[in-house]
């Protein structure tokens, strides 16, 4: 989404699943940190968010790869952890996606259980992608946004058999709510299922669990800087803009 002429354009994937729960990887699950930079910069990424399951304990290894890369060759990527959390209310259930900057991810991240009243591992690796709690999603985001992170509302027009969420009232209200900085779809023509016209950012992300799946479905945003307080800034410009 672009909004101002004068500022550089990055290109972002923000949901993509590491081998930390082999289970749930489909690519080879010896995939290396290193692997993953060098695919996500080969297909033309700039910021990679990880979104694994309520867990964040991979994002250190490749934000660790990526600036090995970087001061090898020059060609930077930008690693944001997180972690993809289920949420259920009142028979919906709402995947959010938590990042947090590179440097302060574990802490911000278990500042988060806390207020939720859990701590890490909040269960057996191989069942956290089947891990959720019962909470009011629009609260979820504003504990994200107090422990520091950014949060948005992944993959909402993807389908569930007969369900899909994009149906929900709740989704508009996660679409206005002001701790949500982005919407994430699929299908760009979705937004038109929004009764306020999608009135802040809408991301397209891969939701990857391999390395050939990277890359599939991206979004671009112009950034003052490639950093955690650049993407910031540019889902608080896109809702500005949007409101105009």
């Amino acid at each position: 989404m672009k909004y101002d002429d004068c500022m550089p354009m990055f290109t972002v994937d923000l949901h993509n699943h590491t081998p930390l729960i082999p289970s749930d990887y489909r690519g080879d699950v010896s995939t290396t940190p290193r692997q993953i930079v060098e695919r996500a910069l080969e297909v033309g990424i700039d910021v990679w968010g990880i979104a694994d399951h309520w867990s964040v304990a991979y994002g250190s290894l490749v934000v660790a790869a990526a600036e090995a890369v970087a001061a090898e060759t020059g060609r930077r990527l930008l690693v944001l952890p997180g972690a993809e959390l289920r949420i259920r209310h009142a028979g919906e259930e709402t995947h959010l996606v938590a990042l947090f900057p590179p440097r302060e991810v574990t802490l911000r991240f278990d500042a988060l259980l806390a207020a939720l009243g859990l701590r890490a591992p909040v269960a057996p690796l191989d069942e956290l992608p089947y891990f959720a709690i019962d909470r009011d999603p629009l609260k979820v985001a504003r504990l994200v946004h107090e422990a520091g992170g950014l949060c948005h509302a992944g993959h909402v027009d993807r389908s569930f058999g007969e369900y899909r969420f994009i149906d929900s009232g709740l989704v508009h209200e996660l679409a206005e709510c002001e701790h949500i900085s982005a919407i994430e779809l699929i299908d760009h023509s979705s937004r038109r299922h929004f009764r306020d016209g999608l009135a802040i950012a809408h991301i397209a992300s891969s939701d990857s669990h391999s390395l050939e799946e990277m890359g599939r479905r991206t979004a671009t945003l112009d950034m003052p800087e490639l950093s955690f307080e650049g993407l910031k800034a540019a889902f608080a410009a896109a809702r500005g803009a949007c409101a105009r």
